[in-house]
């Protein structure tokens, strides 16, 4: 026959140091457990909303004068870049095309550069057609250069002149800065 006795002060001592790791390990954790908590809520809270559709998921903007001045400079943007704008407006600085080239590209890219942190105002959809509306301006100067017929800057200046789209990016981009603009006032 089998003897078992108990000792209940190694029971005890057993029974007292898995309290005392439970305790540590909730003195050491109980950050991590709060944020746990915290992440929870929110995720039900957050589902909750979509679930009722009652709350709007982004909070409405205003127009402040910040945003409405943005939008104007991005308009601005739009029709300094414009292909037969641009052109009209900048002279070729030498007879080589690739120098007229480069100088156009390097007006879009300053005016671009001076707009940049106009983004913060507005979409990310409406900053992604006028990024988009930049490069299709530079690709279009590059593409138009390398023709056979382009022998040099006055050439490339009458071409891009002739370059007529319908819808083109610019219009794009400034018809949707236009229509979030009016979503905001």
């Amino acid at each position: 026959m089998i003897d078992l006795k108990v000792d209940w002060k190694e029971s005890l001592l057993i029974l007292l140091g898995l309290v005392v790791i439970v305790l540590l390990f909730y003195l050491f954790n109980r950050k991590a457990i709060a944020r746990e908590k915290q992440t929870e809520a929110f995720l039900r809270e957050r589902l909750q909303q979509q679930g009722n559709a009652v709350a709007p998921q982004e909070p409405a903007r205003k127009a402040t004068p910040q945003i409405v001045q943005a939008y104007e400079r991005l308009i601005i943007l739009m029709e300094r870049i414009d292909l037969q704008k641009l052109v009209v407006r900048v002279a070729p600085i030498s007879e080589l095309k690739q120098d007229y080239a480069s100088f156009l590209i390097q007006n879009i890219e300053q005016e671009y550069d001076f707009n940049i942190s106009q983004q913060l105002y507005v979409s990310e959809e409406a900053w992604a057609l006028i990024a988009t509306a930049k490069q299709t301006i530079i690709q279009q100067i590059l593409k138009t250069s390398l023709k056979e017929e382009v022998q040099d800057a006055q050439t490339l200046q009458q071409k891009l002149m002739q370059v007529r789209e319908s819808n083109s990016v610019t219009d794009l981009a400034k018809n949707r800065l236009k229509q979030e603009f009016k979503d905001l006032v």
